[in-house]
């Protein structure tokens, strides 16, 4: 089930449009991220949702869930209910392009910005059934040296809150999965969603949204049957230019032989007509030409 395609009333913290709108709470994120990532915040200086980088005119861009930072920190929350197939590649992508945004002209590379990637998954994105999985870096060849780039990976499996240990994250996992929060985290973020339900301007947005998101769909499928039809004509006539050769070539060839033929049968009348030892009805019969055609033959 895509985004957008719930009703207001059914969605829940998994899913992105609601994750977003209660993350707006900086007491609900700093909470979230000291929880999840084990670090402490002392205050947010940005926080936005949906919130997009360009950082040239001709790569691709991204539209980060939740984007955060503090004085010295780069924080990207995501919301992931499905499709994992690319996420470490993704969140590789997300940490180039927020460390390009983040970095000016001139500024030092020991300077660049901690940057922490946060996936939290519904669902086991790696299908090894751990309710957290950390990146860390190191080199192959010895453990003496650490390799510490300032870049954090951290995926999150709700659906096996039951395994994790730490008692506030396994509450927070419990409530993304779908069952009743405990602790006061996973409660103010579900007291966070009610009041949202509650914002008839939040629906309408949701409703805006849904309504262009079908437009869309509608339009996709109109630009693809077009398409469709396009490309089955051309095809179709593609395929008849190739039979038609075939059946030309074909037919060229029988009626090359045929002529060869007559013309064969007609210099074979000639000659007997010049001998004068055949009638008109022989020679017919022996060329199998037309007596008509025979007689006209002899006048010339």
């Amino acid at each position: 089930m895509g985004q957008f395609s719930k009703k207001f009333e059914d969605l829940t913290i998994a899913d992105n449009f609601m994750f977003c709108k209660v993350m707006q709470n900086e007491e609900i994120c700093r909470g979230v991220l000291e929880v999840l990532l084990g670090i402490k915040v002392e205050r947010i200086d940005y926080l936005r949702t949906e919130n997009p980088i360009e950082n040239f005119y001709d790569a691709r861009g991204v539209r980060l869930d939740v984007y955060v930072k503090d004085s010295s920190r780069v924080f990207n929350i995501e919301m992931q209910a499905g499709n994992y197939r690319d996420i470490l590649l993704r969140a590789r992508y997300y940490l180039s392009s927020s460390d390009v945004a983040t970095t000016k002209r001139r500024t030092k590379f020991r300077d660049i910005k901690e940057t922490f990637i946060l996936f939290i998954c519904k669902d086991d994105p790696f299908g090894e059934g751990l309710p957290r999985y950390t990146k860390e870096t190191g080199f192959l060849e010895t453990d003496a040296v650490s390799y510490d780039d300032k870049s954090h990976n951290v995926f999150y499996n709700c659906s096996a809150w039951q395994k994790e240990k730490d008692p506030e994250v396994q509450d927070v996992l419990k409530f993304i999965h779908g069952l009743k929060p405990d602790r006061e985290l996973g409660c103010k973020m579900e007291k966070a969603v009610c009041a949202a339900k509650e914002k008839s301007y939040l629906e309408d947005e949701y409703m805006y949204f849904s309504d262009v998101l079908e437009e869309e769909k509608e339009e996709a499928h109109e630009i693809g049957l077009a398409e469709g039809r396009e490309a089955g004509l051309a095809e179709g006539r593609e395929v008849g230019l190739v039979e038609g050769r075939k059946v030309g070539l074909v037919e060229g060839r029988e009626t090359g032989r045929e002529l060869g033929l007559v013309e064969a049968r007609r210099e074979t009348a000639e000659r007997l007509i010049q001998m004068n030892v055949l009638t008109a009805e022989q020679i017919s019969t022996v060329t199998k030409l037309p007596l008509e055609e025979i007689l006209q033959l002899a006048e010339q």
